[in-house]
């Protein structure tokens, strides 16, 4: 009796598979269909993280290595693979950040975790570093926002163009003035504690 062998998807098809949902999330996010423009890169990087997972599923333990190699599967990944599947799990997670900051009330902490996730693959990426920004600046962090604003800046050097030039100036000033409003508040509560003490001192 024939035993039917378990189906494994090569490497190759999961990169193509991957590369045709993020092509097809780009499409999404251009028609401004953000909703689906997420499912879409969330798919792509569910094929991206099977890559190289065959064997550590179990399905080694009853396929031979010919069994694997006829199938299109490698135990090895390819260096060239590594490379392109990490710019594109970077590019998928830079995108879903961009599609968060779309909506109509963002997850600023998933934002934050995309971008974390970008520049862990591709440390010099500008637009993780300012969506990352954006993150920190909405949830009121604003020390954490100018660290990723400025970073953003120097990642870019001197090929800056204009427009995040300008982008980056309006949120640096918007965080500066929420630092200073924070310094207000904290001194504001400090008097108040310290007066509320001088008077029951005086009552006593």
């Amino acid at each position: 009796m024939a035993v039917n062998k378990p189906t494994v998807i090569s490497d190759t098809e999961k990169l193509e598979t991957a590369k045709k949902f993020k092509s097809d999330g780009n499409e999404c996010h251009k028609n401004k269909d953000y909703k689906h423009a997420v499912g879409k890169y969330h798919r792509a990087l569910l094929q991206l993280k099977g890559i190289g997972s065959a064997k550590s599923a179990g399905l080694g333990a009853f396929m031979s290595e010919q069994d694997m190699e006829e199938m299109g599967y490698s135990q090895q990944v390819p260096e060239s693979v590594r490379v392109e599947v990490t710019k594109l799990t970077a590019d998928c997670y830079n995108n879903l950040a961009a599609c968060l900051l779309q909506q109509p009330n963002p997850n600023y902490t998933k934002i934050i975790e995309y971008c974390d996730n970008v520049i862990e693959l591709t440390p010099n990426n500008v637009k993780a570093y300012y969506r990352r920004g954006l993150g920190y600046c909405n949830l009121e962090n604003y020390e954490k926002a100018l660290e990723s604003f400025d970073q953003a800046e120097t990642e870019a050097g001197s090929k800056i163009d204009r427009g995040l030039r300008a982008l980056l100036n309006k949120h640096v000033q918007i965080c500066r003035e929420g630092i200073k409003r924070q310094d207000q508040q904290l001194s504001k509560a400090y008097r108040g504690m310290f007066d509320s003490k001088n008077d029951s001192s005086k009552n006593g």
